[in-house]
């Protein structure tokens, strides 16, 4: 399929999917025996929802983000939170906190707000499509690979979350380090660590590439390969461009009603507090009610180990030659997937995050085709269908939800393999040390 016939047909499904969403309302399948609808969050999630339109109440308010109005989200998310209210008439206060029976009262507001929230998401989906299938060209593979972003995971929470954003943000920086441009390419993953942080451990690969083409281009042309040569160009000047996007953005923050260390430290400070969920790796392998494999004398070491396989990756695989397009997408996959896993909360959307980097590595592979499917699989099953079908039911838990915990511990497994994957093939690509075709034009100019 062409890149034409791609951007086409994710513009059709996408315009599809929002008016669907708009037109239905927890929309479900069959009945119980009190007559309530089961299933009724198949096509969305209204739970997030509310958070969004509770975070972007600063800019109906006029109150500051982080110093009168809490946010967890980073700037970039809480900002685009607030820009729904630029388009309908609400309730919000003006000057003071809204209370929490005043925004009940108003639906009207809410549901202007959804519909509003689906048409954003749509476009993030989109951009999300559009870019991914630009990138599979530059790849030299079918752009049609990228309609895979509309299997039940990535387009269920593209549109209940917003995290097709900042993996927007991560295509549009993977399609710029594919063109040859670094500078954009490191601007766009600091952008986008400003609507979740992820992006942010990226950088580290993107450097270590770069370093790798120039040092190329220099021993092709006859001069000298010495890595510290190319530091300028190749790592610092690039650097510079995500840390400007970083320092932009923050300093906005800092500025923004004096708001200084408190406002810019103050996402930072709510997450490290943050308990471990329990669809989570470290809470199966702490908490009695899961696996309990990990004695409570040895907790400690769970939390030093995971939090370094968590983040430690985004260095140590920059430390190895990065030659080829393929390392460094293998290299970016096998950090996100790192992510993902080994924190101590798992949030399923994302999903979002690991299949746009994926499906840039299923046309030459089947077993990353077939994770990729089975990932979405499983986590559209794990949570809008067997979660959100068990806690409608009012007083329901988790305690004895054999399915969902059975979903759960097969995607932790789904996940842990495909991280091991990612990683071997990582290392089997640089150990080989050939530069791809990219690397050879670079050369040659």
């Amino acid at each position: 399929m062409s890149l034409r016939a791609t951007v086409l047909a994710s513009l059709l499904a996408t315009v599809g999917l929002t008016l669907a969403l708009i037109s239905t309302e927890q929309w479900g399948v069959g009945r119980r025996a009190d007559d309530t609808v089961r299933y009724k969050f198949l096509l969305e999630d209204i739970s997030d929802r509310y958070i969004y339109q509770q975070r972007g109440r600063w800019l109906p308010s006029g109150r500051t983000p982080y110093l009168q109005e809490h946010s967890e989200y980073p700037q970039l998310a809480t900002w685009l939170f607030g820009l729904p209210y630029l388009f309908f008439d609400n309730h919000v206060p003006e000057g003071r906190a809204q209370r929490n029976d005043e925004f009940v009262q108003h639906k009207d507001d809410t549901a202007a707000y959804f519909d509003l929230h689906h048409v954003s998401m749509g476009l993030s989906l989109f951009a999300l499509v559009a870019l991914s299938a630009a990138c599979l060209a530059r790849l030299s593979s079918s752009p049609g690979w990228a309609l895979l972003l509309f299997l039940p995971g990535t387009a269920y929470f593209s549109f209940n979350r917003f995290d097709a954003w900042p993996a927007a943000f991560v295509a549009l920086a993977v399609l710029q380090q594919l063109r040859g441009r670094p500078k954009a390419a490191a601007f766009a993953l600091g952008l986008g660590a400003m609507m979740k942080w992820y992006p942010i451990l990226l950088v580290p690969l993107f450097l270590a590439h770069n370093l790798a083409v120039e040092r190329a281009a220099a021993e092709s042309a006859g001069r000298s390969g010495v890595w510290w040569r190319h530091l300028p160009r190749a790592v610092i000047v690039p650097g510079l461009a995500a840390t400007a996007a970083l320092a932009a953005v923050l300093g906005i923050t800092w500025l923004w009603d004096g708001g200084g260390w408190e406002a810019v430290s103050y996402v930072y400070r709510h997450h490290a507090d943050r308990p471990p969920n329990p669809p989570s790796l470290v809470y199966a392998l702490r908490s009695p009610e899961r696996w309990s494999w990990v004695p409570r004398g040895m907790a400690g070491v769970v939390e030093c180990v995971l939090p370094a396989l968590q983040f430690a990756p985004a260095l140590v695989l920059a430390l190895f030659p990065v030659r080829s397009r393929r390392a460094l997408l293998l290299g970016a996959l096998c950090v996100v997937l790192g992510f993902a896993q080994f924190g101590k909360v798992f949030s399923p959307q994302w999903v979002c995050w690991v299949v746009p980097l994926a499906i840039l590595l299923a046309p030459r592979s089947r077993l990353c085709l077939g994770l990729v499917i089975a990932l979405q699989v499983l986590i559209y099953v794990q949570i809008p269908v067997l979660y959100y079908e068990r806690m409608g039911v009012p007083g329901a838990s988790l305690n004895g939800a054999n399915a969902f915990w059975a979903v759960c511990d097969l995607r932790i497994a789904l996940l842990f393999g495909f991280w091991a994957w990612s990683l071997a093939a990582f290392l089997r690509t640089v150990w080989r040390g050939e530069p791809d075709a990219a690397l050879e034009r670079h050369a040659a100019t």
